[in-house]
């Protein structure tokens, strides 16, 4: 992709969430700033359990993006800032709900408490609420109608993909989002297993069972949904291909071919 003079949040998003600057990209470019905006917005809060040393100042981290976000819309003036003031545009051009914010600020919250879900139905809740909310904002950002279009299946896809593939970098962190009844039943403990990258050999076990729900053939008519979902795919087949052995080194390699394949899905 060529060179451009991107705004902040468009750096931002470009360096840390480069799936959805890409996406950004393939969209108008009159919705990118907004997009840019709210993506730029989803990675301050998603990195907060990293960037804290203590749960508590977390939780202050996520109550102060709260109460700014907050006076944007009762219109008290938020705070001059990088990623606050355009957001407050993003928020007024495309008339935002305010609850698919507070919505995503408060499943951060479950990063903190540094638990496990303790089953599948707490994982899909996990992608459910750290996910759709971001992309029910993206997708009125675009101009399409949230409420008609099958957000929440494609969301929760692409968000459990990502986790699966996430698990090595969540292990260096000494951090686990699998599901912990389906550890237990495989005999795979955290400490003297994953946490340390022993051989884990039941691991595909639960990872097969959690790609089980990725859903891949929904039918948007959203080019946003489509592109999301034609990057779901290329990492489902990735995930596939290697077994389900997210520790496969083929795993940190980049999917041949990706720009051109999800270009394809938008068309």
């Amino acid at each position: 992709m060529r060179n451009l003079d991107i705004s902040y949040c468009g750096k931002i998003v470009k360096d840390n969430d480069p799936d959805r600057f890409l996406l950004s990209m393939l969209m108008s470019a009159e919705c990118r700033e907004g997009l840019w905006a709210l993506f730029a917005f989803n990675y301050e809060i998603s990195k907060t359990r990293e960037v804290v040393s203590e749960m508590q100042l977390g939780f202050l981290r996520l109550q102060w993006w709260r109460e700014e976000i907050g006076k944007i819309y009762e219109g008290s003036g938020a705070l001059k800032h990088e990623i606050l003031t355009p957001l407050a545009i993003a928020i007024r051009l495309y008339d935002l709900p305010r609850e698919h914010f507070d919505a995503l600020l408060y499943a951060r919250e479950f990063d903190l408490d540094d638990v496990l879900p303790s089953n599948l139905e707490g994982l899909m809740n996990y992608a459910d609420f750290t996910s759709t909310p971001l992309i029910k904002l993206a997708v009125q950002i675009i101009g399409d109608d949230p409420e008609i279009e099958p957000v929440q299946v494609i969301a929760i896809g692409y968000a459990l993909s990502g986790i699966l593939r996430s698990v090595p970098f969540h292990a260096r962190q000494r951090r686990c989002l699998l599901p912990e009844d389906l550890l237990k039943e495989a005999g795979i403990g955290l400490s003297n297993h994953l946490y340390e990258f022993k051989s884990v050999d039941r691991l595909s076990e639960v990872v097969k069972i959690i790609f089980g729900e990725i859903i891949i053939d929904a039918r948007p008519q959203s080019k946003f949904l489509n592109g999301l979902q034609g990057l779901t795919r290329i990492y489902a087949g990735r995930i596939r291909r290697v077994k389900y052995d997210v520790f496969h080194p083929r795993m940190t390699i980049e999917p041949p071919f990706k720009v051109l394949r999800v270009l394809c899905s938008v068309m």
